[in-house]
């Protein structure tokens, strides 16, 4: 084939061997050079430049030697940049342009488009794959038609070290010189950034990217920041490489966020995000990345995943990832949430829900060896599933305190049986020492994007009489919501036991301002309160109230028997009739001759007795509507 668009430029870049030079990619990529579509610019095997030699040399300015360019023309690369798109884009032919907008394998010491915008009134591609940046400014930018950095590395020199991400992002940014830097630029159009490699750290904060982009098989090497950029489009990030911390802090997404079998060092952070659309993670592998290695999912997690705060309208999706650190998604609002057969190694994943409202989903179990903990502190539930090994007692790890219910089902054929611990939601069974702490974060939680409360699940979260009281108080109340009478009945005993334990503390303990009265009061509702239950199980368990029948009876019966202040010329048979007879009201005449304190006492049966067939047909009535 003969180039309809050829330069003087000698350059030429010959067409890799993907699979060799790439060895994280499956098969060739679909943004690889060798196309036979007009424009191409690959001819025998190799890319031929389109451009003019710069001067006298046999190379163009954008693929000279950067110690071969001209001291004057150093600085202007750039500018010459700017105007060559330009020019490209007034050709009327559209194969003209296209090949004008190409810099294959082009070197940019520095980029410096700050405050400047490129390219504009057409569509065409300014095609970087397989260039080299050193320094890049573009602080500012406006890249008005598509951009491809496929293959492109961002700082050719050394890799950084490979040590995991430890630096605190705060949202200055302070503390990481990052000389990759697309702070505020503006992507009008299509963004690539397939196998791109970037050596140090880079920061698109604050960007605005108004197509897709589509960034798999990138390789963030150092720290990378995307804080408070907007996704008006597709964000694909699947199969990318963050070897340290990769921050999204308030970033918005309008549509799918795709990060699956992602592989992340570092720390991840979605805290504040907005997503209009799914938030995938699936197979993501937080492990200590390889260094030049493919990127594959293993899965397991050596970094951390926080998303505080988020908002996730559609699903976030984290299933069959690992998880060794903790995840925190804390104070977030999700519309559904998955999180099935999650590997933890054989040890104990931690997940902190704290706080969060989940309208839908499944919170699996691993499917091999270890387990899953799910901390659900003060979280609002909807129609979320419990899926794992039936055999197992899930309950226990599964912390359930002060947490709300919004359409929950207790009665739903998952995992999680709860008549196998009585109903007793809260006993979570897992030493404090083996949750993370989060008291020594320090900057982590401070600062505009990061959650200012941590609430240290180790420390700060006491299951406590009163916060147990309430923990039963919320499910009973979304029992009844939901129509299902009968846990909220057994909710609501356990939620009058640590009532009655609250009042316990406060008889025995008291404090300066409530006193000695205080002190007798709460003993008096303690008294009032054990009788209670003792009697007819706070109104729920209609046996209590016909063995404590049968206990009057009998324990009457025997007064008037043995008690030598009463008559006793009756027999064991006749006294427990008269006491029978005298519990409910009915006397058929004295069993000989009565005293006045036997009559008494007879009244006095008499009226407990009422009560009591009273309070049986109450709780009966009541366990019948349960």
């Amino acid at each position: 084939m003969t180039l309809r668009v050829n330069g003087s430029c000698r350059f030429r870049f010959p067409v890799p061997d993907y699979e060799a030079a790439f060895p994280w990619l499956d098969s060739p990529p679909k943004w690889r050079l060798g196309s036979a579509d007009a424009g191409s610019g690959v001819e025998d095997g190799a890319w031929h430049c389109p451009h003019e030699a710069y001067g006298d040399r046999d190379r163009c300015l954008f693929h000279l030697d950067p110690d071969e360019r001209p001291p004057s023309d150093r600085a202007n690369v750039s500018v010459r940049l700017v105007e060559t798109v330009a020019a490209a884009n007034e050709e009327s032919d559209p194969v003209v342009s296209r090949r004008r907008c190409q810099f294959v394998g082009a070197k940019f010491p520095t980029l410096d488009l700050e405050q400047r915008e490129i390219g504009g009134g057409s569509r065409e591609t300014i095609d970087f794959r397989h260039a080299e940046f050193g320094a890049v400014v573009c602080r500012k930018t406006e890249f008005a038609q598509p951009v491809d950095f496929s293959g492109a590395t961002f700082d050719p020199g050394a890799a950084p070290p490979a040590d995991p991400g430890t630096d605190v992002l705060d949202p200055t940014l302070e503390s990481v010189p990052f000389g990759i830097d697309f702070s505020r630029a503006t992507f009008s159009d299509f963004l690539e950034l397939k196998s791109a490699l970037f050596r140090r750290p880079a920061l698109f904060r604050e960007a605005q990217f108004d197509r897709a982009v589509s960034a798999g098989h990138a390789r963030f090497l150092d720290h990378a920041s995307f804080l408070a950029a907007d996704f008006d489009d597709l964000a694909m990030f699947n199969d990318a490489l963050f070897r340290r911390d990769a921050r999204f802090q308030a970033a918005r997404f309008f549509d799918l966020a795709d990060f699956k079998r992602a592989c992340f060092g570092g720390r991840v952070n979605f805290d504040r995000v907005l997503c209009e659309g799914d938030l995938e993670v699936d197979e993501s592998d937080f492990v200590e990345p390889p260094p030049d290695g493919p990127v594959r999912s293993t899965p397991a997690f050596r970094g951390s995943l926080s998303a505080d705060m988020a908002v996730v309208t559609g699903r976030l999706s984290l299933n069959r990832v690992a998880v060794v650190d903790d995840v925190r998604v804390r104070d977030a609002e999700l519309s559904r949430i998955r999180f099935e057969s999650p590997d933890t190694g054989g040890e104990t994943g931690y997940v902190d829900l704290s706080r969060s409202t989940v309208n839908r989903g499944t919170l699996g179990q691993p499917a091999a060896e270890g387990e899953m903990l799910y901390d659900l502190y003060r979280a609002t539930l909807g129609d979320v599933k419990f899926s794992g090994d039936a055999d197992e007692l899930l309950s226990t790890r599964i912390r359930i305190l002060r947490t709300r219910y919004d359409g929950f089902d207790f009665t739903d054929e998952d995992s999680v049986d709860l008549s196998r611990v009585d109903n007793w939601i809260h006993r979570f069974e897992v030493d404090p020492m083996a949750l993370p702490c989060y008291c020594g974060d320090g900057p982590e939680h401070v600062g505009r994007y990061i959650i200012d409360d941590a609430v240290c699940p180790r420390h700060d979260r006491e299951s406590d009489n009163a916060a147990l009281q309430a923990t039963y108080a919320y499910a009973k109340n979304g029992a009844d919501e939901a129509g299902d009478n009968v846990s909220a009945g057994a909710f609501f005993y356990r939620e009058m036991r640590f009532n009655r334990a609250e009042y316990f503390d406060n008889a025995l303990r008291g404090d300066a301002e409530s006193g000695v009265l205080g002190r007798v009061r709460n003993g008096s509702r303690w008294t009032r309160s054990w009788l209670l239950a003792a009697s007819t199980g706070y109104g729920e368990l209609p046996y209590r109230v016909v063995v404590t029948s049968l206990a009057l009876i009998g324990g009457f019966g025997y007064v008037y028997w043995n008690w030598s202040g009463l008559a006793a010329e009756q027999g064991p048979v006749e006294a427990l009739i008269f006491s029978f007879q005298s519990f409910i009201s009915f006397v058929l005449g004295p069993p000989g001759t009565t005293t006045l304190v036997q009559e008494i006492l007879s009244a006095v049966e008499g009226f407990v007795g009422a009560f009591l067939i009273a309070l049986f047909v109450f709780t009966f009535t009541r366990r019948i509507h349960r």
